[in-house]
């Protein structure tokens, strides 16, 4: 079962982070996705109520491509989206397009009230 969990642990944290980025948190509190309990991803947020900034998020390798970094990312966006006003990916990816995210530079923006979750069926053709 996934879950999530926010940890001030640097051990933690620096050890998913090495694991997934190569380096250090630059920061001292991280979303944790757990996978029974295994921790297995991490999230680098910065937010305030005006803006959530998506930092990084990132899944250890032998758990990609499962859905699940797509599964920590929408939690994330949808754990904040009635306490902040924007919400920022730090990175341009087009990856964010399908939430309604437009790139703004070297950054991709979406104003909370317009963030969409698009439903993903992977139910095959009736």
């Amino acid at each position: 079962m996934l879950s999530l969990d926010i940890s001030n642990d640097l051990n933690l944290l620096n050890s998913l982070h090495n694991r997934i980025f190569g380096m250090d948190i630059d920061g001292k509190v991280g979303f944790v996705l757990l996978y029974d309990n295994e921790p297995i991803g991490i999230a680098r947020i910065k937010a305030t109520p005006e803006e959530l900034h998506i930092v990084r998020v990132g899944v250890v390798e032998e758990y990609r491509g499962k859905g699940y970094g797509d599964f920590f990312t929408r939690c994330i966006m949808n754990g904040f989206i009635d306490v902040t006003d924007r919400i920022i990916s730090d990175y341009v990816d087009d990856y964010f397009l399908k939430f309604g995210f437009v790139q703004d530079g070297d950054v991709m923006v979406v104003e909370s009230e317009k963030l969409v979750f698009p439903r993903k069926c992977q139910c095959g053709n009736h």
